[in-house]
């Protein structure tokens, strides 16, 4: 055999050994990315109202399933999928990958974890917090209407609604069977709720309102359906109707006569471990609520603190935190007196005084257009729903405007639901390389946890928090006013990681927790008897604001000490945002990978030309990283010895050059990531690898250079 052929041999050989290496390499990243697809359409299918709200059509004509069987069935299906998931070698996925893996365990073990807690609050379906009586209009505009297979589909989920109402009837009467019903406060406002829709005449219904409205006018429908198609939404609508009556009817002669007489949900024979359960499923940490109890105490005397020095500058340094608030309520200048007013001040607030300053805080802020718009009934200060990633439907603002509220605590609000807070992170998350079971995150009514995919609350609501520190920083809050409007909002969330824990595992009366917020806070007894009514309802929920906050600024301050001068907050809040929704453990894991990396790139950068603009940096950071790990040292000793004035020159240029560097590398990788992704998703590989070893075994076979299986051995 000559030494063409030999060689032939060689490289031919190598490129299969090499090409089956990728195959089989590939396998888990192909099954990880399988099985996403398939959990996300098991999502979809199993809960319709979601898909449908996310732009997924196919099931519009359904409602989801909440009979006691179909637990059991999720359970099932979900620990198949962790079974799955676990026979994935993730020691051999990419980087980007791994997250993929550990937010998806993550939430399929949530999952199957609270399996054990089914007959819990999820036997709970309707209070005045959640429920389809709490908003009929999401029900109406989560679906389409462009076509008749729209209204067809609606009218089909009109005719659905009589059996939804049966499932909820039968968890309530399991609830009453194990004695595990809500308390009153959660319960006393929902007929009051279902009369108010009761109260309108069918042909008035919201439930008509694509009908009556003629939201048929563009669609290409003779007028003979658009008459068939009204006639048996109304129809339908009057089921709908009479479904409402027979479940009014069974919640205030059975259900409200047997709440629970216990606020806490530790009242009840093993309440206090699924309080436990609840907190673990919000905050994806194990914290006691011991703990959490302390560091709302603690949180209460530092933002005290911080009031007081405002209140020494104004001339209150005297008077109680609460008289000083009743102090500027009592000013008529305080306050706007119309809903139009309101939404234009928040307007204003977001486009004017909030948007000028993400540019600086924030790469690329997606853009999204955002809505404000009024609640339709009493509940939390604020609210923010997500729109569609496209910006068809724009994210919206939701204000309350059944409890007044002084125009210095309006700024911190809309950063808390706007930009940079909800809106801000939605819309980055929708515009993330994510795959879709992480960028579509699927909302749980709170009635399910634990027994629930995870929406990570406390990195949701964290991160809406620490925005509101954003306007002590950048100076969007203007005035000493507006600076302590935003304390009592922290001071707010303070308080109830108190008062969640107090009454739902120390044993706290609602009075009890009325007078803390009472004695700390601006807001009037009426207002925050509504809010404890919500902590009473959803145990938990309360102490995630504060907690993810907490540890979003423990990150931060862990960067800005590692990376000194190099620190730039566009770049921490990219690391922060741009993977979405996930544990606060990941996220801790991954923002401190990325503190070792930028420090690795800087400990190999080198500056040779302190004069020149860029710092004598290559604009590739490849070339830049495989030049500079061969003149460190003389890169070292030049630096020690040039003046003190020079010195601070090269540092600020050589910190410049590695956040632009760093940055590039950011982006390439990205752009890698994406590329892989997009490469792996739309080709068949294996096809391709098998095709590839066949042909270059035969073209070896055709130059005699080994037989044709003996590479086989």
């Amino acid at each position: 055999m000559n030494i063409d052929k030999v060689i032939i041999t060689g490289l031919f050989q190598s490129s299969i050994i090499a090409t089956l290496l990728i195959l089989i390499l590939g396998d888990d990243h192909k099954d990880l990315l399988t099985l996403e697809r398939e959990l996300f359409n098991w999502r979809l299918d199993d809960r319709p109202e979601f898909a449908s709200y996310i732009g997924h059509y196919r099931n519009s004509d359904r409602l989801e399933h909440y009979g006691l069987d179909f637990m059991t069935v999720r359970y099932e299906t979900a620990n198949n999928f962790l079974g799955t998931l676990r026979s994935i070698n993730s020691s051999k996925l990419s980087n980007r990958d791994k997250v993929d893996y550990a937010v998806l365990y993550d939430m399929l073990e949530t999952f199957v974890d609270g399996y054990q807690w089914r007959n819990w609050n999820y036997l709970t379906p309707m209070t005045w917090l959640e429920g389809h009586q709490r908003d009929l209009y999401f029900f109406v505009e989560s679906t389409p209407f462009d076509n008749r297979g729209d209204f067809e589909n609606y009218i089909a989920r009109l005719n659905e609604m009589p059996r939804l109402f049966r499932e909820f009837t039968d968890l309530f009467k399991e609830a009453i069977k194990l004695k595990r019903t809500a308390h009153i406060v959660s319960m006393s406002r929902v007929p009051e709720q279902i009369d108010f829709i009761l109260n309108e005449s069918v042909e008035n219904s919201t439930y008509l309102l694509p009908f009556t409205e003629n939201y048929m006018a563009h669609t290409t429908m003779s007028d003979s359906s658009r008459e068939d198609i009204t006639f048996r939404a109304m129809k339908a609508t009057r089921g709908v109707f009479k479904a409402y009556e027979r479940i009014n009817h069974f919640l205030k002669n059975e259900y409200l006569r047997r709440t629970r007489p216990g606020v806490g949900i530790g009242s009840l024979v093993g309440g206090k471990d699924y309080y436990k359960a609840c907190l673990k499923w919000y905050l994806s940490l194990d914290m006691t609520p011991e703990e959490i109890h302390q560091i709302g105490k603690n949180e209460i005397a530092r933002v005290k603190g911080e009031m007081r020095k405002i209140m020494a500058r104004q001339g209150y340094a005297n008077y109680k935190i609460t008289d000083y608030f009743r102090d500027l309520e009592s000013r008529k200048e305080m306050f706007l007196e119309t809903e139009a007013e309101i939404i234009k001040e928040y307007e204003v607030m977001i486009a004017k005084r909030i948007e000028p300053h993400l540019s600086s805080l924030f790469h690329d802020p997606p853009g999204l257009p955002i809505k404000v718009e009024v609640m339709r009934s009493d509940g939390s200060r604020a609210q923010y729903m997500a729109g569609t990633p496209d910006g068809l439907r724009p994210g919206i603002f939701l204000i309350n405007t059944f409890r007044k509220r002084p125009k210095y605590s309006m700024i911190s609000i809309a950063m808390h639901e706007s930009n940079p807070g909800h809106h801000l992170q939605m819309s980055y998350a929708a515009s993330a390389d994510l795959q879709e079971f992480r960028k579509m995150k699927e909302f749980s009514d709170i009635s399910r946890v634990p027994f629930a995919f995870p929406s990570y609350t406390a990195y949701v609501e964290g991160w809406a928090l620490y925005s509101e520190s954003l306007g002590i920083q950048t100076g969007i809050y203007k005035d000493d006013y507006e600076r302590m409007g935003y304390y009592d909002a922290e001071m707010y969330r303070a308080c109830r990681m108190v008062a969640d824990t107090g009454m739902h595992y120390f044993g706290w009366t609602r009075d009890q927790a009325i007078n803390l917020f009472l004695e700390h806070t601006s807001e009037t007894r009426e207002g925050i008897e509504v809010e404890v009514d919500r902590y009473i309802t959803w145990p938990g929920q309360a102490v995630t604001y504060k907690i993810g906050e907490l540890k979003i600024q423990e990150l931060r301050k862990f960067a800005e000490k590692q990376l000194g001068s190099d620190f730039d907050i566009r770049d921490f809040h990219r690391v922060v945002l741009e993977n979405g929704g996930m544990p606060l453990n990941l996220l801790s894991k991954l923002v401190k990978e990325w503190v070792a990396n930028f420090q690795k790139d800087r400990s190999i950068e080198e500056i040779t030309d302190e004069g020149d603009e860029d710092c004598g940096c290559s604009s590739s950071p490849s070339s830049s990283s495989s030049s500079s790990s061969s003149s460190s040292s003389s890169s070292s000793s030049s630096l020690s010895s040039a003046s003190s004035s020079s010195s601070s020159k090269s540092r600020k240029s050589r910190s410049r050059c590695q956040r632009s560097l760093h940055r590039k590398n950011l982006e390439q990788q990205k752009q890698q990531n994406s590329n892989r992704n997009s490469s792996w998703r739309n080709t068949p590989s294996s096809l391709c690898v098998v095709f590839y070893v066949i042909i270059s075994c035969c073209v070896l076979s055709r130059f005699q250079c080994v037989p044709f299986t003996s590479w086989l051995l």
